[in-house]
This record gives C-alpha cells, structure tokens and sequence, in this order.
C-alpha cells in the first residue's frame, strides 16, 4: 500500500513539472502557491515573482478582457469551476492566448482548501482564428465591392442623358470610395481644355478647367497613382501637394474624353499606419479603374444614344428639330400652358416660289436656301423660341408663353432677315428670297395642337394670297 502511495506521488510529480501546460497552486484567497516549469516557461515568472500574490494580477495586461477577469472573479468567490480564453503579458512583454480552467478543489470533508489553475497557450491558434476572420472580411468586402460595382454599370447603362449619367457617377464613386473625394472632367469642344462635369465629397476647390499638360495621366496616356511608386510627381492641377490621388482617363471609341480624378485629402501617413494605408489604397485603386472603364463604356453609350436620338429627331438638311420633335414638344408645352394659366404661339413660315428656285437652278440651289432659312431660325433658338423644319419649304417655330403680339413681331423680323440674303450658286446669284407667315397661339386659335396649327396655316395661306412676303394673324 505504501509503495503504491509513493508510485502515485511520483507519478504526480511527473505530471506536475513535465505536463506541456502552466499550472498554478493557489490558496481559498487566490494567493499563489505554487506553480510548475511549464507556467515559468510560459510566463517568465517563478514561485519567487508570484508567492502570496494573484497569478492573474501579475499576467494581466492593457488587452486582458475586463469583463473576463469579472467572471472569474465571480465564479472563484462562488467556488465554482471555470474555463475561458484570456490574453496575458509575460514578463518580456510579450501578450500571448491562453486557455484558461480554474478548479476549485475540496477535501474529504468538504472543506474547500485550494485552486488549481490550467494555462494551456493558444496564440498560434488565435493567429491563424485572427488569419481566418481577415480572410473572410477580405471576401465579405470584396464581395460588397463587386455587388456595388454590379449595380453602378446596372444604372450607368440605364442613363439615358448625360445629365443623369453625371449624377449616377457623383453618388456611385461616394459610395464606392468613401474616403476619397472626386471630379469628373470632360473635354471641351476645342478640347484644349477639360471642363469640370461633376464633383463628390468635401473638397471645395476643384479647379472648374484643367489643360492637358497639367494631368501626368494625359500626357502619359494611362492611369496614374500618386501616394504607390518609389518615383512620382505631382500633377500641376492638384491643389494640394503631398496628398495621395488617382489620374484615369477616360476613354470612349479609342478617343480620350475626359479623367476622373480622386483624391484623398486627410490620408495622412499619420492617420494610419504606412501598410494600412497603401493596403487601402492599393485596393481602391483597382475600384478606380474599373470605374473608369465602367464609366468611359458609359458616356460612349450615353454619346450614341444621343446621336441616335437626335437623328431621329433632327432634319439633315437644316439640323433643325423635325415634325416628330414638334409633336412632342408641343403637346408637353400647350399642357403646360394650360396649368400654368398662360399661352404659347405658333408661327408657320412658308418660303415664297420656292418650287421656282428647283426648277430654275437646280435642286443645289434649293437645298442652298433651305440650309439658309434653317441657319437663320436657329440663330433665334433659345428657351422660348423652337424652330422645326415640317417637311418641303415649310417651316414651325413653337413660342411658349409669349404674347401673339411678340410673336408677330419675331415672324417679321425673320423674314427681314431672310430678305437680306444672298445666296449664289455655281458663280449665278438667286433670286431675293421671301417667305410667308402665319402666327395663331394657344388657347386663343384652339384647345389642341392640331387646331392651333390648323389656325397658323390658314393664316399662311392668306398671307399668300395677300400676296406673300407678309404676316398674317389667324
């Protein structure tokens, strides 16, 4: 019996001070006791550092979980077994994870004498926990991103206008790149300079024109990231040197357009750490330039639909809205007029012997006088005045809210201006051209369109008869 006693201490004691895992002896009062080599291996603390102390006092750190330490304390005072996991410091420093069990133990009678603590180190397994969650995040964002990206081509390609399509950009690149602000330039019809189209976030000095040469993107021809290379230089229409920015050309039908330009003012080396920040900014430049080619795929949809529109909508000969466009507007206009409680004119120009200058000097000189006409009326385009071609020599110019005095008065001075032409063809001067007009309005000369176009032409016809080259009023 008392050799199997002592084999059962001596197997204890193998236990004891070779098992892998820390273990603490502590007293009913938490004070320690005694602790194996495998806790001063862990820990760098002895007995001699911990006697009449509390382990946990002694490891605990800046990271240890208060709230953890408060359960521990809560199950010890109730003498009851707990098992948590809790981050620690060693004497070096050094914070290392820890599976922590802490056992009450009773003796015979039932008197409770001691604790016993189990340490069993986990860092290596909360890294790669640590490792994993990263990942995940990693993929959660991207995944974000790609939805994201998924659902600004959905409404870049739905932008029927280039209105429309500008906002959609300003909110898809804020939502997108929120640390970021950002400007989208456009070339202008010279294209010696890019006009600001749209800008996003808080940076309120975009310059409204930029020139090629300034932007380091143009002049290279490709996307430029200042804040990523060894080597850079700033773009002279930065307005705030030092600041990390992305140059992306846009481009539509092989031809460069325009550049979006991102910058992220307040990006600091100072406000995250210099991985951190080149890890953001790595991963928002390639957003950037998927976004560009998303929005350069854009405008040239945007650009084509418009194109398609206006042919369909425009004459070729004069470039002047046609007979569809006229409907149209017309209606939207008469409806408007009559919420608003106001009135709209017509005027029916008819160009007088046209049929005469075909005839005489050839189809050229027809069209010659057409084009003419249709430069003349569009010179009078604005808000309030639209000129349309209806067909042959007739012409319709739709004036809303204007009095049928004023608009009289604008059919005389359009035909004084189409008197003082001269036109030659083939070296042989036209004749002088002239044109009749007719100018009825809503709701004076009818409730409808038609009916109000109806009046205007009757008023052309009587001015013809009246001999041509006048005004009449229905």
């Amino acid at each position: 019996m008392t050799s199997d006693v002592l084999t059962e201490r001596a197997y204890a004691e193998l236990v004891a001070h070779h098992a892998p895992d820390g273990v603490i002896i502590s007293g009913p009062d938490r004070l320690t006791l005694w602790v194996n080599p495998a806790f001063t291996t862990q820990t760098g603390y002895t007995i001699a550092d911990l006697r009449d102390k509390m382990a946990v006092d002694v490891l605990r750190g800046p990271e240890t979980d208060r709230n953890c330490l408060q359960h521990i304390d809560i199950a010890c005072s109730h003498r009851r077994e707990i098992q948590t996991e809790l981050q620690l410091h060693a004497r070096d420093g050094r914070v290392f994870w820890v599976e922590l069990k802490v056992t009450p133990v009773f003796d015979a009678a039932g008197v409770h004498t001691h604790f016993i603590s189990h340490m069993r180190d986990i860092t290596e397994r909360k890294r790669l926990e640590q490792q994993n969650d990263e990942m995940r995040q990693a993929e959660e964002l991207r995944q974000s991103e790609r939805q994201l990206l998924a659902l600004t081509s959905e409404w870049l390609y739905s932008a029927k206008s280039f209105d429309e399509l500008l906002m959609v950009v300003q909110r898809a690149m804020h939502t997108l790149i929120p640390e970021a602000d950002g400007a989208l330039y456009i070339y202008g019809a010279s294209r010696s300079t890019l006009d600001l189209a749209t800008s996003w976030g808080s940076v309120p000095d975009f310059p409204p024109h930029i020139l090629p040469d300034e932007c380091w993107a143009l002049r290279r021809g490709r996307a430029y990231a200042y804040g990523l290379k060894p080597i850079q230089f700033t773009c002279d229409h930065v307005p705030k040197p030092g600041t990390p920015y992305f140059c992306l050309p846009i481009i539509a039908h092989g031809e460069t357009i325009g550049l979006l330009h991102i910058i992220f003012d307040g990006f600091e080396e100072n406000g995250l750490m210099r991985h951190m920040r080149d890890d953001v900014l790595r991963n928002r430049w390639d957003v950037s330039l998927i976004c560009a080619e998303q929005i350069s795929l854009a405008i040239a949809n945007v650009r084509l639909r418009q194109e398609l529109h206006d042919k369909s909508m425009r004459d070729a000969l004069t470039g002047l809205w046609n007979r569809r466009w006229f409907m149209d507007r017309a209606l939207r206009e008469f409806a408007t007029a009559e919420s608003q409680g106001h009135g709209a004119g017509l005027i029916m120009l008819d160009v007088d012997h046209f049929k005469a200058f075909n005839d005489r000097f050839g189809h050229d000189a027809g069209d010659l006088v057409l084009r003419e006409v249709g430069a003349i009326l569009s010179r009078v385009a604005s808000d309030k005045i639209h000129p349309c071609r209806l067909g042959g020599e007739e012409f319709v110019l739709l004036c809303p809210d204007m009095a049928v005095a004023d608009v009289a008065a604008l059919a005389c001075r359009i035909r004084g201006a189409l008197q003082a032409l001269r036109l030659t063809v083939a070296g042989t001067e036209l004749p002088q051209v002239t044109a009749s007009a007719g100018v009825a309005s809503f709701p004076d000369h009818g409730r409808s369109v038609e009916d109000v176009l109806k009046a205007a032409d009757q008023a052309l016809y009587l001015a013809k008869d009246q001999g041509r080259n006048c005004t009449v009023v229905a």
